[in-house]
């Protein structure tokens, strides 16, 4: 083979590698967020892809076509994009729970901007999501992502059709499960909320003059508030089980 016909798949496999990783990091909570620098993201993705794309398997050589290279190209970012989005969408159930807590413990006006939201968001949902993001790093899980990047050129090789049908029940499965784990993560605050509701509608009937709504409303913030400080290592050790089980799933990996 000559070198320069060497050189050239060489980069056209490190560019084909980017087109994966970097579609798929853009949506990735940490790294495709807003508040890092976008030249920290582009270094931070090329060194990635060079390194991927000589450990990654199944890596095609450049077409001789240019509609042939389009579609390849194409096909890297859409993989790459779908991979992204499930892994989104498993890491957004925490502030599901978040603002499930929030409305639950009467505080569900006190906003906080969310810097992984872009947006102003609910107080508990914005100090879980950076709590689960230090969790995420601390724990190596990025390494996991990493890790399955490679070993997603197994699952969905480059030169293979597009599974719609398949990531679209991937899509639906992540979304139920999420809003499971997010509902049973902000449970004890539910059942608190329930009970305090529904101890409150006794004393109003009861007493029709008395402004109970107005009276029993510290008293639930204050026990949300206990609560939730006293439920906190549990139910995130519940989400960081269910992130690592998801992680696993998605690239098929014995952790």
């Amino acid at each position: 083979m000559p070198i320069t016909d060497y050189i050239t798949n060489e980069m056209f496999q490190v560019f084909l590698t980017f087109c994966r990783i970097g579609s798929c990091f853009m949506l990735l909570p940490g790294f495709g967020d807003s508040y890092v620098s976008p030249r920290v993201r582009l270094v931070f993705g090329l060194v990635l892809s060079l390194a991927i794309s000589h450990a990654a398997p199944n890596l095609p050589k450049m077409p001789v076509t240019s509609l042939g290279t389009l579609v390849v190209i194409f096909h890297e970012i859409v993989i790459g994009l779908l991979i992204g989005g499930i892994i989104k969408i498993i890491t957004a159930a925490v502030h599901i729970a978040g603002s499930v807590i929030a409305a639950q413990s009467s505080l569900g006006q006190a906003s906080l901007f969310d810097p992984s939201q872009q947006s102003q968001g609910a107080v508990f949902g914005t100090f879980m999501q950076m709590l689960a993001l230090v969790l995420i790093f601390s724990l190596d899980f990025h390494h996991l992502i990493i890790s399955g990047m490679v070993i997603s050129y197994n699952v969905f090789p480059p030169d293979s059709p597009l599974l719609w049908a398949d990531f679209s029940r991937l899509a639906v499965k992540t979304i139920a499960s999420s809003f499971d784990i997010g509902v049973r993560i902000s449970a004890p605050l539910i059942v608190v909320g329930v009970l305090i509701n529904l101890t409150s509608g006794v004393l109003a009937r009861l007493m029709p003059a008395f402004q109970v709504f107005f009276v029993i409303m510290p008293l639930q913030i204050l026990v949300s508030l206990f609560i939730f400080m006293a439920t906190l290592s549990g139910v995130m050790l519940v989400y960081i089980n269910y992130v690592n089980d998801s992680l696993g799933n998605i690239f098929s990996i014995d952790n």
